[in-house]
């Protein structure tokens, strides 16, 4: 028998908080689809769009991505964004743009290649998608799906 059997100290943690059927997912934004700092800004993805500054607009898109919000329509529309910056980027730029993302912005737009391709399913889009999705594969590896596939919060 061991020394120490008479100290519990060590034996203060709650294991039953950690229990996965007890999971609660907590909605921070209320719910609301008008909640300011849900999505990304729209106007600004657009105007960026307009004057030719892709790399900008990416950036701006995967910004205040609504994971926390249980507001389906919300989530479409920060989708149907991003997936427009996406598919309006030429080939010959994907590759440099990636190169300059962080590994966290690699995975939420891997997030919303995923989301796109269950979307919006048309010839264009999804080719556009698949090419996205080879360059952020070739930067973020393998992980990076493990990462999203595994991520409770969805878009």
């Amino acid at each position: 028998m061991a020394k120490n059997m008479s100290n519990t100290r060590f034996r203060n943690i709650d294991v039953d908080a950690f229990d996965p059927e007890q999971f609660q997912d907590q909605d921070e934004t209320g719910g609301d689809a008008l909640s300011p700092g849900v999505g990304p800004d729209e106007n600004q993805v657009a105007q960026l769009l307009q004057s030719n500054r892709h790399e900008e607009a990416l950036k701006v898109a995967l910004q205040n991505a609504p994971l926390k919000t249980k507001n389906q329509a919300v989530k479409d529309r920060a989708t149907a964004t991003v997936v427009r910056v996406l598919t309006s980027i030429k080939q010959t730029d994907m590759e440099k743009i990636v190169e300059k993302l962080s590994s966290d912005q690699l995975d939420l737009l891997m997030k919303y290649v995923y989301k796109g391709m269950e979307i919006q399913a048309d010839d264009q889009t999804c080719k556009s998608l698949l090419a996205w999705h080879s360059h952020i594969f070739n930067k973020g590896g393998l992980g990076s799906i493990v990462r999203v596939m595994t991520d409770r919060r969805r878009l």
